[in-house]
């Protein structure tokens, strides 16, 4: 593979929230909305792989383009917390580098500018808008006290993988939203969420399923389990996704490639079945179909009966494209036996 061309087939510009397919009756859209008007957390569990994080992405972009009349506007990017295994509440709010602080030996800093904001102290600070934060709380010098907008927003908080962290996080979590406010204890400073109604904050929250959850924790939030697509969604995720891909890459743009993509997504769901360890995901899928284009091997209608009729140029490339889908070697070994590519 060219590396020019392994550039353009994994860019992220097939990721932007607009390519993101979620139907017109999908039940998701309701809950969003259901989410935002209760004011309530969003728990969305499901497959790796599902779209779960990006569905923040599509949900702020939604949001910002619907324009609701009755809310201040919506920022068209969510505010990102990464869980990590170590995470505790305060990291929600905002980060203090002690280090570099301590490492000031002279003082010439103020402490602020050792302090900066994480996504839900963000996103508390947004509802007043970065002027209202510099007057009324004097948070002027924070490290990233630029990156909110001058005027009050509403805004889409993520909070990835919850069930990363430990329980003693979860538990905690939902305290922390429905306080509303934070203290930034190096500073004396208590912010409080803006009392302004028409100035929201949707929590969409994503969890693996890697552990259990607490009930008490899932009693507090509307819930969401984003299933494995139909076909027919999943071949729509491809057109949506691989247009630009396509264009991009230079060829074939006048191609109706539907038909093959229908024989891709069937093989897909063979190795997905005989995949004993890591079955492949969406993601996993579309990198793939970005090879198959990329090779050319699209244009086979390839499926498991007839991969064994291909020339022997085509099974090789065959052979590699799988790697974007198979990530065990146990998987690899009954995955080439079935399709008999050895």
């Amino acid at each position: 593979m060219e590396q020019e061309n392994f550039q353009i087939a994994f860019g992220n510009y097939d990721k932007s929230p607009e390519s993101y397919y979620l139907s017109e009756t999908n039940p998701l859209r309701a809950t969003i909305l259901l989410a935002l008007k209760l004011g309530k957390p969003l728990l969305i569990t499901g497959e790796p792989g599902t779209g779960k994080t990006q569905l923040a992405y599509w949900a702020a972009w939604y949001l910002h383009s619907k324009r609701d009349n009755n809310l201040t506007p919506f920022l068209v990017h969510p505010f990102v917390f990464n869980t990590k295994t170590g995470s505790a509440g305060k990291d929600l709010f905002y980060q203090y580098d002690a280090i570099s602080h301590f490492q000031d030996k002279e003082g010439k800093k103020n402490v602020a500018e050792f302090i900066s904001l994480s996504a839900m102290g963000q996103a508390i600070c947004q509802t007043h808008g970065r002027d209202t934060i510099l007057s009324k709380y004097g948070l002027g010098g924070i490290r990233n006290i630029d990156s909110l907008r001058n005027e009050p927003h509403s805004s889409v908080l993520l909070i990835d993988e919850i069930d990363k962290a430990s329980r003693d996080f979860t538990n905690d979590l939902l305290n922390e939203i429905e306080n509303n406010k934070f203290t930034i204890s190096e500073l004396e400073k208590e912010i409080v969420r803006s009392e302004d109604r028409r100035t929201r904050s949707l929590v969409i929250m994503t969890s693996n399923s890697e552990k259990t959850l607490p009930d008490a924790f899932l009693r507090r939030c509307l819930f969401y389990n984003v299933p494995f697509p139909t076909d027919d969604e999943l071949l729509s995720i491809i057109l949506g996704r691989l247009g630009p891909f396509i264009q991009e890459l230079g060829r074939d743009n006048h191609i109706d490639f539907t038909e093959h993509y229908k024989y891709a997504i069937h093989l897909f769901h063979v190795i997905r079945s005989k995949s004993n360890v890591k079955p492949p995901s969406i993601s996993e899928l579309l990198d793939w179909v970005k090879v198959l284009h990329i090779e050319e091997i699209i244009k086979d209608k390839i499926d498991e009966k007839n991969v064994e009729y291909l020339p022997a140029y085509r099974k090789k490339a065959l052979q590699l494209s799988l790697y974007t889908l198979i990530k065990t070697r146990e998987d690899m070994n009954e995955i080439e036996q079935l399709l008999k590519l050895r």
